[in-house]
């Protein structure tokens, strides 16, 4: 067979993938078809131009940086899915740093705005049907140690101590150190010492330490020193005269008188004059 130039050849015609071809290489001569050639075929470094059907579903190895037609971003974030290239990838993102999933995320300085939650920190929290507000000024800290509830007035503001202190209840018995100020008293019921009253001997000066005391010996008393808070604020102690002593003049005793036994002496203190004033 001569040999016969490409150009030389007749006007070739569509085949269809039954037609048979003849391919001579030396002394060897194939029959191919268009299915043998096109079918499972593997093609290396072929420039396929524009496709116009075809299916690349098993295609593997493309890279997702030569895919057109997809937003700024995708194609990096399909190459390297991290939390900074989705972000980068998406445009209506709110906050920064790593994507976040529904179970026990890490979230920091959050602005969570109307939330609704169950607990927080393991505080249940329950939801007010119209809403309620709690307010913690800056830097300062609550600490709740018991259960209680508050209950008042609403619009109401109750100030503190601005020192550490206990609280005082007004349906029991209540124990006050320190001077305290009550204005406007109004006693009902009986009047009740903490502890029975002690004797104390008659001297040129006496301390007593009680709201009533007992005072025995003969001894004139000239100064009766007076106790916090009479000292600071006035006040009145009541002596049991259980000897035949005096007061005189001598010291911040304003008046002079003699103890009758058994006769209940008030003293009563001044702490501008800062003197002593017996009822008899």
């Amino acid at each position: 067979m001569a040999n016969v130039k490409i150009n030389e050849l007749p006007a070739a015609t569509s085949c269809s993938s039954t037609d048979v071809f003849a391919l001579q290489q030396g002394a060897t001569t194939k029959q191919v078809s268009q299915a043998v050639v096109l079918t499972n075929a593997t093609l290396t470094t072929c420039n396929l131009g524009t496709p116009t059907a075809g299916n690349i579903a098993a295609c593997t190895n493309y890279p997702a940086t030569s895919l057109t037609g997809l937003g700024a971003g995708i194609a990096t974030f399909l190459t390297t899915p991290s939390s900074a290239n989705l972000a980068t990838a998406v445009t209506d993102e709110t906050g920064s740093g790593s994507l976040v999933f529904a179970t026990g995320p890490t979230l920091t300085t959050p602005d969570i705005g109307v939330a609704t939650a169950t607990s927080v920190n393991g505080v249940t929290i329950t939801g007010a049907p119209t809403g309620a507000v709690l307010t913690i000024a800056d830097t300062k800290t609550a600490t709740i140690n018991n259960t209680l509830t508050l209950a008042g007035t609403d619009g109401t503001t109750m100030t503190f101590p601005s020192t550490s202190a206990s609280i005082a209840r007004t349906d029991a018995a209540q124990s006050f150190t320190g001077n305290q100020t009550f204005v406007n008293i109004i006693r009902s019921g009986l009047f009740a010492t903490s502890a029975a009253a002690p004797t104390i001997a008659s001297a040129t000066t006496i301390a007593p330490v009680t709201p009533i005391v007992f005072v025995s010996g003969v001894t004139a008393i000239a100064t009766i020193t007076a106790p916090a808070p009479i000292s600071a604020g006035g006040g009145q102690i009541t002596i049991i005269p259980t000897g035949l002593w005096t007061t005189t003049t001598a010291g911040n005793i304003a008046l002079g008188t003699t103890a009758v036994v058994g006769k209940t002496l008030i003293m009563t203190y001044d702490a501008t004059t800062t003197k002593w004033y017996p009822s008899y």
